[in-house]
């Protein structure tokens, strides 16, 4: 047995079986088994469980636990207890997009003997839809990280680890209880050798209101990181006290910093009012309880529709499809004597390298015989550009009209100052009544200066202090 997969679980019944079958769907050229950890859930996740098991037998294994634990002991004993050189690690409402993963990995750790533990990128779904998928790591993620780059910030998803198991002795009876576990074994594990990167996405990781991490606002995150600089140095007898003296004053600072902007704004700023605020794609959004908040640039991107074919039956080719981009055919009838259109079929197409969507063949036949189905889809990726043929029928011979809307799920940038402006105003007239800018997304006014010419002109400031900008957008500047 070469590679261990532990996969926690808990109440994870909308997302257990895509994580087993991500785990099943890995090609290696040795043995691995999948254990696991399910801490009592209230829902089917164990009947699920048991279900794969039966027809995994020599995959799977299950401890499933009578009452719930809310202890990473368990997982300690697993880790411990386990026959192979490496230790995977998956989260139950997480999944793996590539079959390679795994063989990857374990490659990377031969290759490397310096480094204790390897990941590699993933990227982070907002399971509500609020925000476009993101890569978890950036571009300057470092390819080999140590300790102190770990003690900063957790920059290993939870679905992207291998860990070497013989790093580790005895685990201390302080983990069993913290509240998670994973930023505590990475850290254990690196005072044991380096951490290296696969700027590859073989995974995703899922942001949904039931995330232990991802349901906190920012100021209670800031507050948990805090909380566990503290307990992880004292755990560690105060060895890492300069490192996390440091982190911990920068962090104080952030926490101040955003609990002033929150107490501005819902000082200043009329309850229910729509509020636009500023936010690069890997920040977040002030929580201001008792407003709507919406991000400017808009995140979800703009969609772009086009034409692309008419008539009662045929076939046509889309020969540019994009990887990072869905584009969505929709099949239309026009109806005799007024100009709306009825929409019939639709079908989404998407490149094969575009793990976090899922391609469908488009819905069956209706019962008038209408259709629309592209093949292939997914598009193999093996160039920039791929090709689909899109067929479709109106199923009863009258006129038929394709549109495609083109959307991008990369973090959507204005390309320049006029783009800019026409996507504020665009939010302003859907409802936006004012616009917030934290001074860590003055970096906007840099890149667009005239969007800032723009706003100073034309709306009253509200505020303009240390920590942020406030324009009423439905007020003139020639009342300030």
């Amino acid at each position: 047995m070469e590679v261990s997969v532990l996969l926690t679980t808990y109440n994870h019944e909308k997302y257990i079986a895509q994580a087993l079958d991500s785990v099943l769907m890995q090609e290696t050229d040795f043995d691995c088994e999948v254990v696991v950890l399910e801490d009592c859930s209230a829902d089917a996740t164990q009947d699920i469980l048991r279900t794969y098991q039966r027809k995994y037998p020599d995959k799977i294994r299950l401890r499933l636990a009578e009452r719930n634990q809310h202890s990473n002991k368990a997982f300690a004993e697993e880790f411990q207890a386990s026959p192979s050189p490496y230790i995977a690690m998956l989260d139950g409402d997480d999944y793996w997009t590539s079959p390679r993963k795994l063989q990857t990995q374990v490659e990377f750790l031969r290759g490397h003997p310096e480094c204790a533990l390897c990941f590699h990128n993933a990227l982070r779904i907002y399971e509500d839809g609020s925000r476009v998928p993101l890569r978890h790591n950036s571009a300057g993620q470092k390819r080999i990280s140590v300790l102190e780059d770990l003690w900063e910030r957790n920059f290993i998803a939870g679905s992207a680890a291998m860990l070497r198991k013989d790093v580790l002795g005895q685990f201390p009876d302080w983990f069993y209880d913290l509240p998670y576990g994973d930023w505590p074994l990475y850290i254990l594990c690196a005072q044991h050798g380096k951490i290296g990167y696969i700027d590859e996405i073989f995974g995703v990781y899922r942001i949904h209101s039931g995330g232990v991490w991802s349901r906190l606002d920012p100021i209670k995150k800031l507050e948990s990181l805090i909380a566990f600089y503290q307990i992880m140095n004292a755990k560690l007898d105060f060895r890492f006290t300069p490192i996390v003296e440091s982190l911990i004053s920068a962090r104080q600072k952030e926490l101040a910093d955003i609990r002033a902007l929150v107490k501005t704004a819902q000082t200043l700023l009329p309850t229910e009012a729509v509020v636009i605020a500023m936010c690069s794609p890997h920040d977040e959004p002030p929580q201001l309880e008792d407003h709507r908040v919406w991000v400017f640039p808009d995140e979800r991107g703009i969609p772009i529709q086009r034409h692309f074919a008419s008539g009662p039956a045929g076939s046509a080719e889309a020969l540019w499809i994009q990887s990072g981009k869905v584009y969505e055919f929709r099949l239309y009838k026009d109806k005799e004597g007024t100009k709306q259109s009825e929409s019939i079929a639709s079908v989404a197409v998407a490149q094969n390298n575009t793990p976090f969507y899922t391609p469908s063949s488009g819905p069956p036949q209706d019962k008038n015989g209408a259709f629309i189905q592209a093949f292939p889809n997914p598009v193999p990726a093996e160039t920039n550009q791929g090709k689909t043929t899109i067929n479709w029928s109106t199923g009863d011979g009258s006129n038929g009209v394709i549109h495609v809307t083109e959307k991008s799920l990369q973090a959507y940038y204005p390309p320049n100052g006029r783009e800019a402006i026409a996507h504020l105003e665009k939010l302003r007239a859907q409802g936006g009544e004012f616009l917030i800018a934290p001074r860590n997304a003055f970096i906007f006014f840099q890149r667009y200066p005239e969007l800032e010419e723009h706003l100073d002109h034309r709306y009253r400031i509200v505020e303009d202090d240390e920590m942020c900008r406030i324009y009423a957008l439905r007020e003139n500047a020639s009342e300030n």
